[in-house]
């Protein structure tokens, strides 16, 4: 475990230094992308000001939870976007070089690219906490424990990820289904906390994971409730025990998509 550990942190810095030698490029992707959520939230304040409470949820509430989903989104998606081309691995038979590999499968594949403008949805998660410290402020406690639902949140997004690419190696057509599992379950999570409630937040909870990443982190974070968070962490540690087993016994059905061919 912990010579994957070292290897998995020796890809990801190296696949930052590459990414950053355009520094200016870089830098203009990430402030671009920083821009453009800050859009996507200006809606929802927006809303909150016009309809009032629902079901509790203020501007600061709905301020934590792009916070949590921007932060989560953004680490998994620049360090270890890996995983959303998997797909296209295994459609290209490039797959097979991971499994030449004496280091973990998933690992090698996790750490095999590096997505610039993920790392503009950090930057404008850690201002939306910046925000939210402004709005509500945030104590001691709450600050230990939006670590641990950030930690959370970070979790769940790698077991969905994996699952939903994972699918690929089920279908010809891996992108569009897998896409499509995915922003099932990343769709929700965007949404105003308040508005999911009885048979709607059990399925979104359970079944299709969604609120565990942004609505109910910014509802636990609120009520400063610790027992509530260990139970989610529960349900994250069986997410990805589930998503580990999945990605295992999905690669025992792969057969090489090797293209080469002999010239005549």
């Amino acid at each position: 475990m912990f010579k994957e550990m070292t290897f998995a942190l020796y890809a990801i810095k190296k696949n930052i230094q590459n990414s950053t030698e355009l520094r200016v490029s870089f830098l203009l992707t990430v402030v671009g992308m920083a821009i453009n959520n800050g859009a996507f939230i200006a809606t929802w304040i927006f809303f909150t000001q016009s309809v009032g409470e629902i079901n509790g949820w203020q501007i600061a509430d709905v301020v934590s939870l792009n916070g949590f989903v921007a932060i989560s989104y953004g680490i998994m998606f620049s360090l270890f976007v890996g995983i959303r081309r998997l797909p296209q691995y295994i459609s290209d038979g490039v797959f097979d070089r991971f499994l030449l590999s004496p280091k973990s499968v998933l690992v090698r594949v996790a750490t095999s690219s590096f997505h610039a403008s993920a790392v503009g949805d950090v930057l404008f998660g850690l201002i939306c906490f910046g925000a939210y410290i402004y709005l509500a402020g945030m104590t001691i406690p709450q600050f230990l424990l939006s670590i641990l639902l950030l930690g959370n949140a970070i979790g769940m997004f790698f077991a969905v990820s994996v699952i939903a690419y994972s699918a690929g190696f089920y279908f010809t057509d891996g992108f569009s289904v897998t896409y499509s599992i995915f922003d099932l379950f990343m769709t929700p999570t965007l949404f105003h906390g308040g508005i999911f409630h009885g048979a709607m937040r059990f399925v979104f909870t359970f079944i299709v994971p969604s609120l565990v990443v942004g609505a109910l982190p910014a509802e636990i974070l609120k009520s400063v409730s610790f027992f509530q968070a260990v139970q989610l962490t529960g349900i994250v540690c069986i997410w990805i025990c589930g998503a580990l087993l999945f990605f295992h016994r999905s690669v025992k059905r792969y057969e090489s998509a090797n293209f080469m061919t002999f010239g005549r």
